[in-house]
């Protein structure tokens, strides 16, 4: 459903990623770990049209969208739920899911399917969103995305800030997301919790794709457990 292949890019001169190849298949979640600087943002932003790719593609479902803009995104089947949630704080939160759904040619999108898997955005749908806490803000965003209807969902960081409680229930989504055949591409410094839902996982260092497999056989690496669980296979 998403493939890249050999993705360059970056900021002016400097260059981020390097010949990355990386695909996602509906009804799969795929995570992306990586150190701080390793170009996980950076590959989002370039799938998604916000940094201009200098080399490679990007593929929606067979569709070549390298380097379009990303207000064609959503129509073109892919969201981008970025870092740090991002609502609209003076808006309620059926105004903000509302506002998801603005690229499908005037429908307010279908809100219910949100709403189960959110269950408790359902009495605050009145709400102003700036007066939720860190938790319902995430569900917002991420049920901002789902309103477009999308194929394919990216989401940086989903759980930073979250209480444990709070990150379980949000990967619990993602995989209700993948069950219900999206293609979900996730990046996430909490390696233990995304590894619990992934299908598979690739592992960036300095803008490049060093090591891919099943989180099984990932947390077994040395090099792995070392660098992002501790030292110790994940429970």
């Amino acid at each position: 459903m998403l493939e890249v292949k050999q993705l360059d890019a970056g900021y002016g001169a400097l260059r981020v990623l390097h010949d990355v190849d990386l695909r996602v298949e509906a009804g799969e979640v795929v995570a992306v770990v990586g150190s701080n600087g390793a170009g996980k943002t950076t590959l989002l932003r370039a799938i998604n049209g916000i940094v201009s790719p200098t080399a490679g593609s990007v593929e929606i479902d067979g569709r070549n969208v390298t380097g379009k803009p990303t207000e064609r995104m959503a129509g073109f089947g892919m969201t981008h739920v970025p870092e740090n949630r991002l609502c609209f704080p003076s808006l309620t939160v059926r105004d903000n899911l509302d506002l998801g759904a603005w690229s499908r040619r005037g429908s307010k999108g279908e809100l219910e399917p949100v709403l189960e898997l959110f269950p408790r955005l359902r009495p605050r749908l009145q709400q102003v969103c700036g007066t939720l806490s860190g938790g319902e803000q995430q569900m917002v965003a991420i049920g901002r995305g789902l309103m477009a209807d999308p194929k394919v969902i990216i989401l940086d960081e989903p759980s930073v800030g979250l209480a444990p409680k709070v990150v379980a229930e949000i990967m619990g989504v993602m995989t209700q997301l993948a069950e219900r055949g999206l293609a979900v591409l996730l990046v996430e410094q909490n390696v233990r919790a995304s590894f619990k839902i992934a299908d598979r996982a690739v592992v960036m260092q300095r803008g490049r794709v060093v090591v891919e497999g099943v989180p099984a056989e990932l947390i077994e690496m040395p090099e792995v457990r070392a660098a992002y669980l501790g030292g110790a296979a994940a429970a």
